[in-house]
């Protein structure tokens, strides 16, 4: 519930971008299953290491959103190649503000931040809408990566 100035707590933001995202989906959309760790939701097909993930930090006044890849380093790798194999396409359906990196020595991860003062609806609105959009973009890539064998060579 927003305050009187129109914001909301960490929690209820995270979990207003979740609904804005899911209820967006066109129906019968494969369903995510969810994780919720205080302020970082993560949504996946069934391999929690390869997740959407909105992440608010506060400290920083930003919002993490973005896809990772958090198993183990060749599986990661493959699954960039797969993205940057497919950069063009993607980067234009997902627009401005994405960006594909090495995030440590073994994740990966295409993300974008929203910088923020206050947790609004409005830019829950407008996280949830990205999230919708990637899990659109992003989600039938996961799941038909899935079903391939992941080998280290070119992208799928």
């Amino acid at each position: 519930m927003p305050t009187r100035e129109g914001t909301l707590k960490v929690r209820e933001f995270v979990f207003f971008c979740e609904d804005q995202a899911l209820a967006g989906l066109p129906e019968g959309f494969p369903a995510l299953q969810r994780k919720v760790m205080w302020t970082i939701l993560q949504l996946n097909y069934g391999e929690p290491p390869n997740h959407f993930e909105i992440n608010t930090s506060l400290g920083k006044r930003q919002i993490e959103l973005g896809l990772h890849f958090e198993g183990p380093v060749e599986a990661n790798d493959v699954w960039a190649l797969r993205l940057s194999g497919r950069a063009c396409e993607l980067m234009a359906a997902l627009g401005p503000g994405w960006e594909l990196e090495e995030w440590t020595a073994s994740w990966r991860r295409l993300h974008r931040v929203f910088k923020f003062t206050k947790l609004t609806t409005d830019l829950g609105r407008e996280v949830g809408a990205e999230l919708c959009k990637a899990i659109q973009v992003l989600g039938p890539i996961l799941l038909e990566g899935s079903r391939v064998p992941l080998a280290v060579g070119r992208p799928r």
